[in-house]
């Protein structure tokens, strides 16, 4: 927990002392890594741990001797009299005398401390365990991080592995355009089968078009993700290819056993069972005597007139014990407890939940997983096939034995089996960090 905190402090301070704008090339790895230094998220959680820590020294101090200072004055406009009865007047008339003056002044200094006190020390012990809670749930921030700017990143590859894709299909199309056009000027094709080239090379430039600015589009939201500045240029160095080769290696991923100590958000709950479980001995340490020192030290001044010389000073210096020893509260602290227990009840409930939605998390990702692999294999057979489907479409026109319309269905059908192939793979990339998110393994 420490070299957490540690880590993300070292984080920080590097992140203040460079420039936002120093990189602009990022594999996965390092779009994941800026994200995590920049993210609002990561600061917010450095100031909780900052708060944590501060709160544990608050709390030890209230346990300490506290001294505190105190001047006070008083101008009496009438100044109160006392009643003199007759028989205690030598003069037999009786009548009133005045034992203030009418200017006070009091300086005083007073001091305090606990000593002994449960609550206390448990409470102690709680602030240092919300501390570790902190810590606990501040593990979870980098990899919700990862998985949205992971989302961002794939997203922009499958889009520009598209792109690529268009852009290989309209130089086919433009070379058979010029084919086409010389055989029509052999006099063995229509114009028609020229007009027909030039609206599929149309609507793919159309469609590169779109493609390119929803590339733009896409990378704004990896940048935002990654707060990184809308601005400026961002370059992916990561090529889509070489993950899905390493995601589609299944290294016994899909058959890998769970631990669910692994997810921080499990060990962020058992951080939190325990804090609450410390909160109802707390409250229980309040059916204790409670034992508190205390000392004052005080001088008044009485005076016609504090600036001219004269008056009294009375000094006044009390030292003492307090002994406070709850008898009867109506029942609050059994409610309080109570309460107290019932969120150690509802907190052990959510793990218990989480823990079986984590098994069920994991099975389902290393099914999927798998799956995915299977769906890429059927999609490439199916392209192999669209592919050789459209080869011989062209041969038969070239032969002339075939007809335009032939090759213009072959050819729908490559490009639904090139783009159904692109996604497949790109589900195979997802499927992958799915997988490793469930079982724990990013740190």
């Amino acid at each position: 927990m420490k070299r957490l905190f540690t880590y993300l402090l070292l984080i920080a301070c590097w992140t203040s002392s460079l420039p936002i704008s120093a990189q602009q090339s990022f594999s996965l790895n390092q779009a994941v890594e800026y994200g995590i230094k920049n993210a609002a998220a990561t600061k917010k959680d450095l100031l909780k741990i900052a708060d944590a820590e501060q709160q544990i020294k608050a709390v030890r101090a209230s346990g300490f001797p506290q001294f505190n200072g105190s001047v006070e004055y008083q101008y009496f406009a009438e100044v109160p009299e006392m009643v003199i009865p007759k028989e205690f007047d030598p003069t037999g008339q009786g009548g009133t005398v005045s034992f203030q003056k009418s200017n006070n002044l009091n300086l005083g200094i007073n001091t305090g401390f606990v000593l002994f006190d449960g609550a206390y020390l448990v409470g102690l012990k709680a602030a240092k365990f919300y501390r570790e809670l902190v810590h606990a749930q501040a593990e979870i921030t980098p990899i919700n991080i990862r998985k949205n700017i992971t989302d961002s990143y794939y997203t922009v590859l499958i889009a520009m592995k598209n792109k690529a894709q268009l852009e290989k299909n309209i130089t086919v199309l433009q070379k058979m355009r010029g084919e086409a056009e010389q055989i029509y000027k052999n006099g063995f094709a229509e114009k028609m089968d020229i007009d027909r080239l030039d609206l599929s090379i149309s609507n793919l430039q159309s469609t590169m078009n779109n493609l390119m600015r929803n590339i733009e589009i896409l990378k704004n939201i990896l940048k935002f993700q990654m707060n990184y500045p809308l601005e400026q240029e961002i370059t992916l160095t990561d090529e889509f290819d070489v993950l899905f080769l390493q995601a589609s290696k299944d290294d016994g991923k899909s058959i890998e056993q769970f631990n669910i100590n692994k997810r921080p958000e499990y060990r962020a709950m058992g951080r939190g069972i325990e804090l609450a479980a410390l909160d109802v001995k707390r409250q229980q340490q309040g059916y204790l005597p409670s034992l508190s020192f205390y000392a004052s030290f005080t001088r008044g001044l009485q005076s016609d007139n504090i600036f001219k010389p004269g008056g009294f000073w009375i000094p006044t210096t009390v030292i003492g014990l307090k002994l406070n020893v709850p008898i009867y509260d109506s029942g609050m602290k059994k409610a309080v407890i109570q309460r107290a227990r019932i969120v150690v009840e509802q907190n052990t409930l959510d793990r218990s939940e989480f823990e079986r939605a984590g098994n069920i998390e994991v099975t389902n990702t290393q099914k999927a997983y798998l799956n995915s692999i299977e769906t890429v294999k059927e999609k490439q057979k199916s392209l192999d096939l669209a592919e050789e489907i459209f080869k011989v479409a062209q041969t038969k026109y070239k032969e002339g034995v075939g007809t335009s319309l032939e090759i213009s269905q072959a050819e729908t059908d490559l490009y639904g089996a090139q783009a159904a192939l692109i996604q497949a793979q790109g589900d195979v990339i997802n499927a992958r960090f799915a997988v490793e998110k469930a079982l724990g393994n990013f740190n």
